[in-house]
């Protein structure tokens, strides 16, 4: 986090720098606006602990939004976000001792509801302006798992018993509020639930154990079913005893995330300026100044 503030802080003062030289020009108007932020990512699934808010991992975000009326945006976004899972934070599940760790990906459109208007010229807008917002991502998964120091890719290995292709839908429904702390920019912070489409995430969902003699990988088959680390020794794992206490199909995965973020109003798009309407197909004829009156005609009109 700390990083993040200096980053965003060197950011603001490039653009202060920026703004004394004149290289902007307000005098434009500007509806597309670019971000950049970062923060955690929280997840829910069959490998979390129930009421556990500690079980963060980051996140990076990039995105654009376009504001095609006062209180009403559109945008897109990609995120890379880490999730992580496992069984010995949570007492009740530390016997089945299943766990995992994934480098994700988040590409969405979203769609953007002010709760204030947004003026006509955009370094006029609220200093604080809170909103709502909601859309659908599709979601690149991988998870995988550590076994003797090696990290292994449990959906190639299909511990699961469950073919799947690692791409999932998500519905992202969340909140925030933009800070302006410039003509230019804002700070935003901000944060979403996803409700997705898969019980994968985790590579844990049915409550089956696959059968252990499928498996010709024995790695494969140690991290389907690793309830012979904490099982007495020659006690048969649980895939062996046939119970069917792996996962639970009946709850999807989901994940929250909550980010800060810079966003910078880059360049006008698909609307007339404010300061510059042009008529289509004529041309603005300029109006000459009148010429100034001096006193040799004020004189000439005495005489």
């Amino acid at each position: 986090m700390k990083k993040t503030i200096f980053l965003l802080t060197g950011l603001l003062l490039f653009a202060e720098m920026a703004l004394s030289q004149g290289f902007y020009n307000k005098n434009r108007n500007r509806n597309f606006i670019v971000s950049v932020g970062t923060g955690t990512t929280h997840y829910y699934g069959d490998l979390a602990r129930p009421g556990d808010n500690f079980n963060i991992k980051p996140n990076l975000d990039f995105g654009a939004r376009y504001n095609f009326y006062r209180w009403f945006s559109a945008g897109a976004g990609l995120t890379w976000f880490m999730l992580k899972g496992d069984d010995k934070t949570d007492p009740a599940k530390e016997i089945r001792n299943l766990s995992f760790q994934s480098h994700n990906f988040e590409l969405s459109g979203l769609m953007y509801i002010s709760l204030l208007e947004e003026d006509r010229r955009f370094y006029m807008r609220p200093f604080a302006n809170p909103y709502i917002y909601g859309g659908v991502g599709v979601v690149f998964y991988n998870p995988t798992a550590e076994l003797d120091g090696e990290r292994y890719n449990l959906k190639k290995l299909n511990t699961s018993g469950e073919n799947y292709n690692g791409i999932t839908v998500a519905f992202p429904v969340g909140a925030g509020v933009r800070f302006r702390i410039n003509p230019f920019f804002n700070i935003v912070i901000d944060g979403a639930y996803r409700f997705v489409m898969s019980d994968n995430l985790d590579d844990v969902s049915s409550g089956v154990y696959p059968d252990p003699a499928s498996f010709s990988d024995p790695i494969a088959r140690k991290l389907s079913d690793r309830t012979w680390e904490t099982l007495p020794p020659g006690t048969p794992t649980w895939a062996e005893q046939g119970l069917n206490f792996r996962g639970n199909p009946d709850n999807r995965d989901g994940y929250f995330i909550m980010n800060v973020k810079l966003e910078y109003y880059l360049t006008q798009i698909g609307r007339t300026s404010t300061f510059r309407k042009r008529v289509s197909g004529t041309k603005v004829k300029r109006l000459k100044p009148p010429k100034r009156r001096t006193n040799r005609h004020i004189n000439r009109r005495r005489f």
